[in-house]
């Protein structure tokens, strides 16, 4: 059961994340707009820097639920104009000492652009037929459900597997600045001198072959994607 409940805890907090998430970008969008029309004064990195603390605070104490202990939002979690990041760190309690453990440590993040960057009534441009024009196909990977790519070739949906030991894994990064923790299927160590990842993904493996690592791409009309929720991605995007 232990699996299940940390699973579960890294899904609830996740909703809570991507929830503030979305509504700190809809907010940086409006920002945006008042800075240029030059209704708002205030400096845009101290306003950045406090929303980070006060925001990741608050929400460190949302997330936490029985079996989470030592929740860290304020290590790499980032609110800027343009980009807002919330990476929560704690330790999944255990139910007994597993050879020495008695927490296992955990990671999730939430990360999505604060704002777009077009002009404000864009669709109201040739008539309200701009978006035919612009109805490009893109490309929407299972595993990163919240961006398209304009192309397949962009680095950021590469699943190249590359390979690792189970200690470099403590340093290595994640694209989004995160750290990497264990694949819950297939249940890799820091003690393997081996273990695989995707530049792409958030876990590392103890098999080349986990079920985990596979992932699939599918095409959609951009207007399709937008409607779906997602947006560019800050490469190709």
């Amino acid at each position: 059961m232990t699996p299940m409940l940390i699973l579960n805890h890294q899904r609830n907090a996740l909703v809570i994340l991507e929830e503030n998430s979305r509504m700190v970008a809809q907010e940086k969008y409006i920002e945006y707009y008042k800075r240029k029309e030059g209704t708002l004064k205030l400096d845009k990195d101290m306003v950045s820097s406090f929303e980070t603390t006060l925001s990741a605070l608050a929400l460190g104490h949302q997330i936490e639920q029985p079996g989470m202990a030592h929740i860290d939002m304020l290590k790499d979690s980032e609110v800027t104009d343009k980009n807002i990041k919330y990476v929560a760190d704690y330790d999944a309690l255990l139910p007994f000492s597993v050879f020495g453990l008695n927490s296992i440590e955990q990671q999730v993040v939430s990360s999505r652009r604060a704002w777009i960057g077009a002009d404000g009534n864009r669709w109201m441009e040739d008539n309200g037929n701009t978006g035919i024009k612009d109805d490009i196909t893109v490309y929407v990977s299972t595993k990163e459900s919240d961006v398209y790519h304009t192309t397949m070739d962009c680095t950021y949906i590469t699943h190249e597997i590359h390979k690792a030991s189970g200690e470099e894994m403590k340093t290595l990064r994640t694209k989004f600045g995160g750290r990497f923790s264990p694949c819950a299927s297939c249940r890799p160590n820091t003690r393997m001198s081996v273990v695989y990842y995707t530049s792409g993904a958030r876990s590392y493996h103890s098999t080349p072959t986990c079920k985990t690592l596979s992932s699939y791409i599918q095409p959609f009309k951009k207007s399709e994607a937008e409607a779906m929720g997602k947006h560019g991605c800050v490469r190709c995007g």
